[in-house]
């Protein structure tokens, strides 16, 4: 009887061992941004009273450039490495040069409107890169609700439970910080300044409003074919600066693997599959074995809504499953494919191939 079921245990093992390795594929759930379920209510009382901001704006630090001429930012960091467009009227400045100091800027015409600081070396005055969450809470009072004014009309951000943990909402006067923390670490991992108008335009939280809502002019294709471009090559760059800050191998891209997220971002946009359940898009799995791609483990991370490139990274970010495929310490190559707000990331271990020695 011992010997049966040390050979039941033994066969047990190797089913799990075959199955495991026949379907080497993670593939995630899509997971959503707050611009799919965020409220713009409008409030006709005078019942929204703006209250008397808490903290002042700093004195030194990138954000100071926030509502200067473009020039300063060239002064300080020279020419950006690249210049793209985004869906929002603003073009982003691109610093790239390495991942501890990789940052974006927001251009609006010839004024600074915003900064995306992720690089681990950047000024980010008062907050620091990698500073721990409970550092931050010594001297940041979180507030689930924030009120400010443009010329007539009154907004109110109101934040949720999920965006208390991982975005978090800061008014220095009239400038607003993000900052975004990696909830698992409990550290900082980017902030976003920005000024009120790029806030309200990107309406990254419920927004309880008097007077009218600021909105932007939907992009033409051929303009948005290129913001899509523009997000897919800042997706795999932040998600480079993240693994390198966590000490794991920084990813290549591959052509192959970036057709196959574009025509699966492409397909659940065209078919909405957030709201239409009952279809049933293409398996990444099946994907691969048709493009005859040589790799030991796959993974893939799709997202919706989410208004840029670095938010849709912070949201994987904060998704156990989605985190455990972005931060895979196995893998060598990604491609990624963004259909206007529909994103997808795709992770291939490539095996190294061995030279046969005569």
């Amino acid at each position: 009887m011992k010997n049966l079921f040390r050979i039941l245990i033994a066969v047990a093992i190797v089913l799990v061992i075959l199955i495991y390795f026949d379907n080497p594929v993670q593939e995630n759930e899509i997971i959503t941004g707050p611009n799919n379920s965020g409220q713009l209510i409008p409030q006709k009382t005078p019942d929204v009273v703006e209250v008397n901001n808490i903290f002042s704006k700093p004195k030194k630090g990138i954000s100071t450039l926030i509502g200067k001429p473009s020039h300063e930012l060239t002064s300080l960091f020279g020419k950006p490495n690249r210049i793209e467009p985004s869906a929002y009227g603003y073009d982003w400045w691109v610093y790239n040069d390495s991942f501890s100091s990789y940052k974006l800027f927001g251009v609006t015409g010839d004024i600074v409107t915003q900064a995306f600081l992720i690089g681990s070396d950047v000024d980010a005055t008062p907050y620091k890169i990698g500073q721990s969450l409970e550092e931050i809470y010594r001297f940041t009072i979180v507030q689930s609700e924030i009120t400010m004014s443009i010329d007539e009309n009154t907004y109110t951000f109101s934040l949720n439970e999920q965006d208390i943990n991982n975005r978090i909402l800061v008014q220095f006067d009239d400038l607003f910080a993000m900052l975004y923390i990696d909830e698992k670490d409990q550290q900082l991992e980017a902030v976003r300044f920005t000024d009120a108008k790029t806030l309200l335009l990107h309406k990254p939280y419920d927004i309880l409003y008097e007077g009218t809502i600021i909105e932007t002019n939907a992009p033409s294709s051929s303009l948005q074919a290129e913001i899509d471009k523009a997000n897919e090559r800042q997706i795999v760059e932040i998600t480079n600066v993240f693994r390198f800050r966590h000490g794991l191998k920084v990813l290549e891209s591959d052509n192959t693997l970036q057709k196959i997220a574009i025509s699966h971002s492409e397909e659940m946009a065209k078919n909405n599959i957030v709201t239409n359940e009952t279809f049933e898009v293409s398996k990444f799995s099946d994907m691969l074995k048709e493009s005859s791609i040589v790799f030991d483990r796959a993974g893939g991370n799709t997202a919706a809504f989410y208004f840029d490139a670095g938010e849709a990274v912070n949201g994987w970010l904060n998704s156990k499953d989605h985190r455990e495929t972005l931060l895979g310490k196995w893998y060598t190559h990604t491609g990624v494919g963004v259909y206007g707000n529909y994103y997808t990331q795709n992770f291939i271990d490539r095996p190294m191939i061995k030279e046969i020695q005569e």
